[in-house]
């Protein structure tokens, strides 16, 4: 037995000693090398170019093709061997993109208020992203799809819608392009290259609400609001609950409707309001000249105005606007760095999306005191705007005592809340609106936008790009914090 175990035990030996042999001759062996690849459109038989169900190209990955290597003289390179030596093909650099982003109006730029906004943020890209920015204004709905490939025309890949009323067309647009991008204030569609942002904008109208039942001597107060502004009846509601914080069941709101496009119908509503006795007029509307009208009829005035300070200088309490720096500049830095995802933007007071604007002269005591405690509480989220119980002008509960109403439930308010006595509706049908004439804007037209009052640290989150806002040392206005 020991004979043929010393016999097996050195049958096994060789065996192992070729296994091992084997397996680390293969560690001398040359990696392979990694053959560099290109994207390619797929084509059929006919050399036709396949394409998916939306129409797009098929691609497909291709190792590079060889190409025999030459001298500068043109001659063909060979190795010592005398073999002719091969490059992979150069392929050509992709054209760096150039980023514009176009703005279209409903309105004109130099009405103030909402457009006055968007121009801050409009400004802010230029100044933070370095891309060029330019815009269509006074554009109706019909028109928007126009507006559109004007400013595709003028080379622009990112389109600012500026109205909630363009959010269905801005979605219809976004669902067949696969280049331009579309950023749409008040929409609620989330589709292909389109996202949609708005804020809680009700909150610091709230605070402004306050600022009224403070000062009013008459303890009537005015609104003046247009029906196609955003979240219009959520904003005018919250100004009303702000009110209700001091007068409670006295509470005594006159609402009057009227259309931004027609200074006739501004003028009306206004006019009625004083006349009923209202010595406080608020203005929610795309437009400044409602304050503007109020203010020189020497009434104190609140409005969605960024820069009230210079509107009414002498008659204003203070106002609430929408930072659309904080979401534009982020937003267009994420395009920019491949890194976009469409989504449903919602900013607030904490965000710093919605603002409110320092307070005016001549005062009544406290008022800047008790406004800034309610505007730090609704910022650390100590304080509801819409918390039951809360009824509407016919005295039916819409939010039961104790309940707090959601964002996506007050976006859909279309009642008004106890509290608002009367109510007058100004609008008019208008036919055969004057729509606009395509010409592309590029300069920035308000004075007070080349000293802007929210400083570049102010106006993004966190950042995720990879482009800082450049420091801006120029004067800025104040803003509450």
């Amino acid at each position: 037995m020991s004979g043929l175990f010393k016999k097996f035990r050195k049958a096994a030996a060789v065996v192992i000693a070729a296994a091992c042999v084997l397996t680390f001759s293969g560690c001398d062996e040359e990696e392979e090398e990694e053959i560099p690849m290109k994207t390619v459109a797929v084509t059929n038989l006919d050399g036709e170019i396949v394409t998916d169900d939306k129409g797009e190209p098929v691609m497909t990955e291709v190792p590079l093709e060889t190409v025999a290597r030459t001298d500068e003289e043109g001659n063909l390179v060979t190795d010592e061997n005398g073999e002719q030596v091969y490059d992979y093909e150069t392929l050509p650099e992709e054209p760096k993109t150039v980023w514009k982003v176009g703005f279209v109006y409903s309105g004109y730029v130099d009405d103030g208020a909402t457009n006055g906004s968007f121009e801050v943020a409009r400004a802010q890209l230029e100044r933070s992203l370095g891309v060029d920015t330019c815009y269509v204004e006074n554009v109706l709905v019909a028109d928007f799809p126009d507006a559109v490939n004007t400013l595709q025309d003028e080379g622009c890949n990112i389109i600012v819608a500026c109205s909630p009323k363009y959010g269905n067309s801005a979605a219809k647009e976004a669902r067949s392009s696969s280049s331009t991008y579309y950023l749409a204030f008040g929409g609620d569609s989330q589709v292909g290259l389109m996202s949609s942002f708005g804020g809680e904008l009700y909150q610091t109208a709230s605070v402004c609400g306050l600022a009224a039942a403070h000062n009013t001597k008459s303890n009537t107060i005015g609104v003046i609001a247009d029906p196609g502004e955003y979240n219009v009846y959520g904003v005018v509601d919250a100004f009303v609950l702000g009110a209700a914080e001091i007068w409670s069941a006295h509470t005594d709101v006159r609402v009057n409707w009227a259309w931004s496009s027609s200074k006739s119908e501004i003028e009306a509503a206004v006019d009625d309001l004083i006349a009923q006795g209202s010595d406080i007029i608020m203005s929610y509307m795309e437009t400044d000249y409602a304050i503007r009208y109020a203010s020189g009829k020497g009434v104190k005035v609140i409005g969605n105005c960024y820069d009230l300070p210079e509107v009414a200088p002498d008659n204003y309490i203070t106002g609430f606007f929408f930072n659309f720096s904080t979401y534009l500049v982020d937003e267009v830095r994420s395009i920019i760095n491949d890194n976009f995802e469409s989504r449903i933007y919602e900013g607030d007071v904490a965000s710093g999306m919605a603002r409110l604007v320092s307070f005016g002269p001549d005062l009544m005591n406290g008022t800047e005191d008790i406004c800034k405690t309610l505007y730090d509480y609704i910022k650390e989220g100590k304080a509801e705007t819409f918390m039951g119980e809360i009824k509407n002008t016919d005295g039916k509960i819409m939010v039961e005592k104790g309940q707090i109403m959601n964002f996506a439930n007050i976006l859909k308010i279309n009642w008004l809340v106890q509290g608002i006595r009367k109510m007058g509706t100004f609008t008019e049908i208008i036919d055969n609106p004057v729509g606009s004439d395509f010409s592309v804007h590029y300069d920035f037209k308000k004075e007070a936008l080349e000293s802007q009052n929210i400083r570049p640290e102010e106006t993004t989150t966190a950042a995720p790009a990879d482009s800082a806002a450049p420091e801006d040392d120029e004067p800025q206005a104040e803003i509450v914090e």
